[in-house]
């Protein structure tokens, strides 16, 4: 019996011998072994490849969408100078308005009260207080026009001109943003060809 537990042991080891000796001789097709530099490096450089060819695209997309945010910013900022014109040409109608406003204020002021009790009291005659009375229905209706032309003239300046605002803000914003995704992307760029 040691005779054959003897035998068993030399036969492992040489089995064992021989496993070593064919791993390190055929280690590549067997699974085991060192890393080949060159593959290691081939791969690295076609990872990179991939990753540049990637980051062109992105710049380039992004290129596009900086250009088409660009034509919106001059869009918006034509349509701002439109407005613009819009708000003057209102400002010009609400100084119109406004000066007769004022004519009308001075007017009742130094023409003192306009309403119907006091045209009654001061009448010469009655043919007076008529003429009077209908002379101040028509100022208060002349006046209440005015008045409300210039409040919707006012109104339509300020929309006008703070959708102009709102407009050229977004606009201009977009573009800044597309800017900056455009410099990270051609960052990335130059650091994938350095």
């Amino acid at each position: 019996m040691k005779m054959n537990r003897r035998n068993a042991v030399c036969r492992s080891a040489g089995a064992l011998v021989i496993a070593i000796v064919l791993a390190l001789t055929f280690g590549d097709s067997a699974g085991v072994g060192w890393a080949d530099p060159a593959a290691d490096a081939l791969a690295r450089l076609t990872e990179l490849s991939r990753e540049a060819e990637r980051t062109t695209e992105a710049v380039y997309s992004a290129e596009l969408d900086l250009e088409a945010k660009l034509a919106a910013q001059r869009r918006a900022e034509d349509r701002q100078r439109a407005e613009l014109e819009v708000v003057a040409a209102a400002q010009a109608v609400l100084g119109e308005y406004q000066a007769a406003v004022n004519h009308v204020a001075a007017a009742s002021y130094m023409g003192g009260s306009t309403t119907a009790i006091s045209a009654v009291l001061t009448a010469e005659s009655p043919q007076r207080l008529l003429d009077e009375l209908s002379s101040n229905r028509v100022m208060a209706t002349q006046m209440s026009d005015r008045i409300n032309a210039f409040r919707a003239a006012s109104t339509r300046a300020d929309d006008a001109a703070r959708a102009a605002q709102s407009a050229a803000l977004a606009a201009r914003t977009a573009a800044e943003q597309a800017s900056a995704v455009r410099a990270s992307l051609q960052s990335k760029q130059s650091r994938l060809r350095a």
